[in-house]
């Protein structure tokens, strides 16, 4: 052999070891992406069979006397040998939002590994386990039906009229925000007025599944989306659909959100499928009327409208297409609510104990959210929307990482944040190019979380931090039981 066949052999040799490196930690990936999924649904299961096994902690104390077939759904006592006592429940509660939190990590960051129907396959078979949960924490599904009921068979306007005026009606004794004007978009409203038309037991059944439905339009679009914009369908998909607070507080309570998130990523989408070459301008008007609809579910998301149709190449096509909405909207305020506008100036005056405001007031020494500190708050998100807007003028390439940006912005603003709302920043995150927004994500997942379960409110009170004994604290707690009584 010749020195020339000598040296040709050696990066040879280390060509196959490099190989061989490769092909194990891809087998690494592979095996812990699984086991990551298998975690996920393993837990979630056995969170919602021990939620249908009796009323507890699990489920909002609403339920306890009503926990009848109908609520519980066919799982219900499957795990009847459960007899843990509430403060195991909440042990136990705990251990599986963190095994959760660590399956997520570790799906999301192996998922690129796997093949894309077996997150798919994975994410289903969630989906399958919450629509069969009873609501976890909270009770809103039964307030999204009560004033769609007050509406459609009782003749009132949940703009106008306060919920306990259709005390007679049997949803009333499963709602909490009786003394609440419905703060809801006029889109979504109406989608609870024909809910309302079927029985009531129907009628919760098919909310539930609606819920599912719009998840996994969620997740579609985020899969369709991530190759267009350079990022792994598979990681896109895991990093969102995958994180605990979505799956336990936000499938599990049955939440709005995912309508609102669907419309909103089929903005983005029409924005990316408008931007491609010799696209027809319907795409960019399509966006635009996207955008609006998205704020006609949910108000929170009217600040994203002003980005999708600077973001579009045709943006007089996208603000017609937004007008156009604009004027559908408004005609479904005119005529089905009478004029009247949701009511989120009441919803918008609710403070929690783990809220930004709250805590920077009390460390400023205001003892929690003052006027001062919430007009400021609300300074910095309109900001925060005007800064986003003029950037993705000048670069519309930065758009999905604005979009995520302002509604960070908007939860780290918000008086009154529940552990789901992180929902609202993981599609953006798992889709744009900077990092920093799926870090933040995990900062927002492990706060939201604290401010969630009562192992969070036992620490930080143990450390002073009690924004409910002082003054402002007090004011609060009043104004947020004067709606709940």
């Amino acid at each position: 052999m010749s020195v020339a066949d000598t040296s040709l052999a050696v990066p040879a040799e280390d060509g196959s070891a490099k190989r061989k490196e490769s092909g194990a930690r891809e087998l690494l990936m592979r095996l812990a992406g699984a086991a990551a999924l298998i975690g996920s649904v393993a837990l979630s299961l056995w969170l919602v069979l021990a939620a249908t096994a009796r009323p507890s902690q699990l489920s909002p104390r609403a339920i306890d006397a009503h926990f009848a077939p109908w609520i519980v759904g066919p799982l219900g006592h499957l795990m009847s040998g459960l007899h843990a006592t509430p403060v195991e429940l909440r042990s136990d509660r705990f251990h599986v939002l963190v095994g959760l939190f660590i399956c997520w990590l570790v799906a999301a960051y192996c998922a690129r590994s796997l093949p894309l129907w077996a997150v798919g396959a994975a994410l289903g078979l969630l989906g399958l386990i919450f629509l069969l949960s009873p609501p976890m924490a909270l009770t809103d599904l039964f307030n999204y039906l009560h004033y769609g009921r007050m509406g459609a068979l009782h003749g009132l306007n949940p703009y106008q009229d306060l919920p306990f005026t259709a005390r007679h009606d049997p949803s009333w004794q499963l709602t909490n925000w009786r003394h609440l004007l419905s703060p809801y978009g006029p889109l979504f409203t109406l989608v609870t007025y024909f809910l309302a038309l079927l029985p009531y037991h129907a009628a919760y059944w098919a909310w539930k599944l609606i819920v599912m439905l719009s998840a996994f339009g969620v997740l579609a679009l985020v899969a369709w989306i991530a190759p267009h914009v350079g990022r792994s369908p598979q990681r896109a998909v895991a990093f969102v659909g995958l994180n605990p607070l979505v799956l336990v507080f936000g499938l599990g309570g049955q939440h709005n959100d995912p309508l609102m998130l669907v419309v909103v990523l089929a903005a983005v989408a029409l924005v990316i499928r408008g931007s491609q070459p010799a696209a027809d301008r319907g795409w960019s008007i399509g966006a635009g009327a996207a955008a609006v609809a998205a704020a006609g579910v949910k108000l929170s998301a009217i600040a994203l409208a002003p980005l999708v149709i600077v973001a579009t190449p045709r943006r007089r096509s996208a603000l017609a297409g937004a007008a156009a909405a604009a004027v559908v909207v408004a005609l479904v305020i005119l005529i089905a609510f009478g004029g009247y506008l949701p009511n989120a100036v009441a919803q918008d005056r609710l403070v929690g104990s783990f809220s930004v405001p709250q805590i920077l007031g009390w460390i400023g020494g205001q003892g929690g959210e003052t006027e001062f500190v919430h007009t400021l708050a609300n300074v910095i998100f309109a900001l925060s929307v005007i800064v986003a807007t003029v950037v993705v003028w000048s670069r519309p390439a930065w758009f999905i990482g604005a979009c995520g940006s302002v509604m960070l912005v908007a939860i780290l603003t918000l008086g009154w944040t529940m552990p789901w709302y992180v929902w609202w920043v993981l599609p953006f995150a798992a889709l744009a190019r900077t990092r920093w927004l799926a870090g933040f994500c995990v900062l927002l997942t492990i706060w939201l979380a604290i401010g969630a379960i009562p192992e969070g409110a036992r620490v930080t009170s143990a450390v002073g931090y009690k924004p409910w004994t002082t003054p402002a604290g007090k004011a609060h707690v009043i104004y947020t039981r004067s709606l709940l009584r």
